[in-house]
Order: C-alpha cells, then structure tokens, then sequence
C-alpha cells in the first residue's frame, strides 16, 4: 500500500507537525511519501520519504504511484491564506481522483472561503471525494452549504498524539501560565501579551511563551518576553514534545488552535483568543472561555480574572470534554488503517 500524504509539512508549524504524526501513527511508514516544504526535516523527524510539495512534477508522479492520497489535518481547504493555496489543494485532489479515485481528507477543518470562486470549486470537487471527515460541526455545516452532504464529524487527529519527553528545565514548583500568541493583521497582539505578561507576573504565575509556528510566532514571543522577562520556549524537535509541556502548566491561554488542543489534551484548562472561526469551533467543543480579538485589550484582564477563579472546575470540564473528542479521533485513525486495508 503506497501512501501519499498532503498538508502544510515541514514548516515547522507544530499543529500540522502534530497532525502528521499523529495520523503517522496509523499509516505504515515503510511505504508512505509525505509532501513537505523541508523534506529532509520531515524525513529525520518521522522516518518516511519525503518530496518537495512545490516540485509539481514529482508530486504529480508521486500521486500517480500511490494507492491512496490522504490530505491530513488542518486548515488545508480555505482561501484566507491565498486563493493559491486553495486551488493547489484541490489540484492535489483532482490528481488523487484521475490516478486512483482513492482520496481520503482526514479530520478537516473547511473555510474560510470567501470568495465565491472558491465555494464554487470547493463544493464541486469534494462532492467527488470518497472519505471526507471534518474536525467540528462547522466545517461539516459549510460542506453543506456547498452541496457537500458526506462529510463525516470526527475531530481533530492531533487528540491522539502521543506524548514524549522534552528536555527542558524549569521550576515545575511554580504556576506556569503557557501563552501561544500569533502575529495577526493589524491586531495589537506583541503590546495586549507584554501588558498581559506582566499582569501574570503581578499575581505570582510565570510565563512560557510557546511559539506554535517557529516562522511567524518566534520572533513574536521573543519580542514579548524582552519586554516582559516571559520564558520563551525551545523548539522542540518532535511536536509530541509540546504535550508534556502543557501537561506540566496551571493554564494556557492560546490564540493558536493547536496550542489550545494540545493543552486540554494533556487536561489543562485552556481560555482561546479568537481570531478566526476554527478558534470559536474548539471553545465550543470544550465549552471553554474566549476573547475576541476585536476586544482583547479590555476583555482579556476581565476573562482571566475569571479564569482564575473557576480554574479548578475548568480543569475537571476539560477533562471530560476532551474524552469523545480523544474517542473520535481514536475512531478516524481506526477507519484510515481501514480504508488504506481496503485498497491494498
């Protein structure tokens, strides 16, 4: 069975790392072709071969070879990142339908598509596609609207990622707070984090500043902590490292979806800062709280207060919450190692 798996690879964005390796976990290796932007990382951290994702041709070739083409979590289906971006997907998908028919898109988080063009193409090629699970409700609603009435509610694959080891040394004794910040448009988000920084500081908690995207969020949380003496976090080097880390902190607060999974996986409570529906999705899904990023700066003190406040029962809902949705992802890995035995 020759796999070929497609995503956002090899950026070091540690959501789609996660992602990967949790659906790695299910997949056979020793057959498997995974797209990346940096195939020489993906093929040391994982152990699969790896092909550049914008070599067109071998791509292309890849697919044809293949048995199955899996498209992994994420946001891979949107037009907010770039019209581009979109139409490279579903040609990755059309090329999976011509080579084989055998296209799987596993625990998808769909839109947002704004452009009518991108509905239009979305709506048609997925009605095509033979496994098609979504990571929330919303994403199954807006296949809907698009004629797309297949999709299968799941959840995000990252709920099953194993956790491992990261050396790294900090007081465990004291209340860590994880803040995973991204840069955002226009937002105010370097001077609402340093403000907010130092209130944590203020009130006895220390700060870990965990980059979830090593490109865009680095540079960001480094300029944060200089300005509010935070700890920045070391890249790890396998994103299942991530989750014992949150394991070991009081609260995270998370602009980041995965950096917000992550965390209740491990069973810490988490409050979401919303900048795009996928956020809202998840603190719904663990009935957690949430500040716009619209309203940030004033709403966030106020929302922690009360975070802190209800912290403990947060913690015991978060642990409930999490079990269906760990469940769910369990049950989609399940029916990918049986879809791929299928075709083999």
């Amino acid at each position: 069975m020759r796999v070929v798996i497609a995503g956002y690879y090899g950026y070091r964005n540690w959501g789609d790392e996660g992602s990967l390796a949790a659906l790695l976990q299910g997949v056979p290796h020793e057959a498997t072709t995974v797209l990346s932007g940096d195939p020489v990382f993906t093929q040391q951290t994982y152990g699969v071969r790896a092909v550049p994702r914008m070599a067109l041709r071998a791509v292309r070739q890849a697919i044809r070879e293949s048995d199955a083409l899996i498209l992994g979590g994420g946001s891979l289906l949107q037009d907010a990142t770039s019209l581009r971006s979109l139409l490279y997907y579903l040609a990755l998908i059309r090329w999976g339908l011509s080579a084989h028919g055998r296209v799987l898109l596993v625990g998808q988080g769909i839109g947002p598509l704004y452009r009518p063009l991108s509905r239009w193409l979305t709506g048609a090629m997925l009605r095509k596609v033979p496994f098609l699970s979504v990571r929330d409700a919303d994403s199954a609603q807006r296949l809907r609207s698009l004629g797309v009435e297949q999709a299968q509610v799941d959840a995000d694959l990252t709920w099953v990622l194993e956790a491992q080891p990261m050396p790294i040394g900090f007081n465990a004794d004291a209340r860590w707070v994880g803040v995973a910040p991204r840069p955002w448009r226009d937002a105010p988000v370097a001077e609402v984090m340093v403000a907010f920084c130092r209130q944590l500081h203020a009130e006895g908690f220390r700060t870990m500043l965990i980059p979830m995207q090593e490109s865009q969020d680095r540079p960001l949380c480094e300029a944060i902590a200089a300005a509010s003496k935070a700890f920045v976090l070391p890249a790890p080097t396998h994103p299942a490292q991530l989750l014992s880390v949150t394991r070991s902190l009081w609260g995270v607060v998370a602009m980041r979806l995965h950096g917000a999974i992550f965390a209740a996986s491990q069973g810490t409570p988490v409050l979401c800062v919303s900048y795009d529906p996928k956020v809202d999705a998840l603190a719904t899904q663990l009935q957690a709280p949430r500040v716009g990023l619209e309203a940030i700066s004033v709403d966030l003190p106020h929302v922690w207060r009360a975070f802190v406040a209800q912290r403990d029962a947060l913690k015991v809902q978060t642990e409930q919450r999490v079990l269906p949705l760990r469940n769910a992802a369990e049950a989609l890995l399940q029916r990918v190692k049986a879809a791929l035995s299928q075709a083999g």
